[in-house]
């Protein structure tokens, strides 16, 4: 039995595709401990992982700044007693804290992989934040110096500790042909999985009043207050030969919404999985995490990013030819009808559709994670 240590910061992209990673050891016989913030606590436990809070956790606006710091101290004072670390990428100190610690460390991508490129990508496409720290070299150098001191980095600088200071085995939740720049990310380092789909406690939904096609809209959990994206949505496509499921999140009062047409439904949240697995569309914000389980159900996409990796991410998506995007400003309802109107019709957004829903599906997933990394362990 190992004894396996795993980090993640309190940001759900990140930490809902490590979940069944966790359940995946135990259910292999292994002991895993989860350390993360407090609200985390009844997912992970419920994974059969011990749930550890970060050392000195206060509620309040700047808690998911400080979890850096409050990740690195717990990792640092508990991880010499486990065989291994498995850390988020978000979490940038991992492969330093276990080098000092002595243990073998390993890397999860909930986003793409990442090297010099898909940074620079990100500083030129990405959202505010992104485009902040990655296309300003001298801002990005003034931000790493004390991160690097206060994290023990190897390298003084942000860029070169993501990229080179890396383990020996990454794993990334998509399949080699989503990732941008796919062939600079060597085999014997980098595997892609897929999408991490296994096991979801989901209410059912009743699909009975909803006929084909159905059209589902989500812009996710963290930049979802976007009313007059929905109401644009609701314009669109009311009254129209198709069933509309959206999910607007629990920080819009549906009342904003005004009056809706008999084909659409909406609620604050619904088990997206099971819709994705009847829908004959997705209109997302382009998380990568949706995007993936679009992929894995083999959805076409038509995606409007609202910030982050997001407007990467959706490019790749038309790159790939798989969907189309569209941009949040400016955006009109014609558009919207011309955009998923042609995503309907045009049969070879679909079929390339399901050819990643092929490759999805026989990646591996977590079951591959955790045994290159239990093997990893034996050698």
């Amino acid at each position: 039995m190992k004894r396996i240590l795993m980090v993640n910061l309190p940001f759900s992209g990140h930490t809902n595709p490590t979940l069944d990673l966790a359940r995946t050891f135990v259910g292999l016989g292994h002991e895993v401990t989860y350390i993360h913030s407090p609200a985390w606590r009844d997912k992970i436990e419920a994974t059969g992982a011990t749930f550890v809070p970060y050392d000195n956790y206060r509620a309040g606006k700047s808690a998911d700044i400080k979890s850096w710091a409050w990740a690195y101290e717990t990792v640092k004072r508990i991880g010499k007693d486990f065989d291994c670390l498995v850390y988020e990428m978000l979490f940038t100190a991992g492969k330093s804290l276990a080098d000092q610690l002595g243990l073998p460390s390993f890397r999860l991508f909930s986003t793409f992989a990442l090297n010099e490129q898909v940074l620079s990508d990100f500083g030129r496409t990405g959202g505010f934040y992104l485009t902040l720290i990655f296309r300003f070299p001298i801002l990005q150098r003034l931000l790493s110096r004390p991160l690097a001191r206060r994290f023990a980095w190897r390298y003084a600088d942000m860029v070169r500790e993501m990229v080179d200071n890396a383990p020996e085995l990454n794993f990334v939740y998509t399949v080699k042909e989503f990732q941008v720049y796919p062939d600079q990310f060597p085999a014997e380092h980098y595997h892609f999985v897929g999408p991490s789909i296994g096991h979801r406690t989901e209410s059912d939904f009743d699909f009975s009043n909803f006929p084909d096609p159905i059209v589902y809209i989500s812009l996710g959990t963290l930049l979802n207050n976007s009313p007059d994206f929905f109401k644009k949505c609701i314009q669109a496509f009311g009254n129209q030969k198709l069933s509309v499921i959206m999910s607007v999140g629990d920080k819009i009062d549906v009342k904003e919404l005004g009056n809706l047409p008999d084909n659409i439904f909406l609620a604050p949240f619904l088990p997206q999985l099971q819709i994705l697995e009847r829908a004959s569309l997705f209109i997302t914000h382009g998380g990568m995490n949706s995007v993936n389980e679009a992929l894995y159900y083999g959805v076409p996409m038509l995606v409007v990013p609202m910030g982050n990796d997001q407007p990467r991410v959706a490019q790749q998506v038309a790159d790939v030819h798989v969907g189309k995007r569209l941009n949040k400003r400016g955006l009109t309802v014609q558009q919207l009808q011309e955009a998923a109107g042609e995503l309907l019709e045009d049969k070879s957004y679909q079929k390339r559709a399901q050819d990643f829903q092929n490759k999805c599906q026989t990646a591996g997933g977590n079951q591959k994670i955790a045994q290159l990394i239990l093997d990893q362990l034996e050698v």
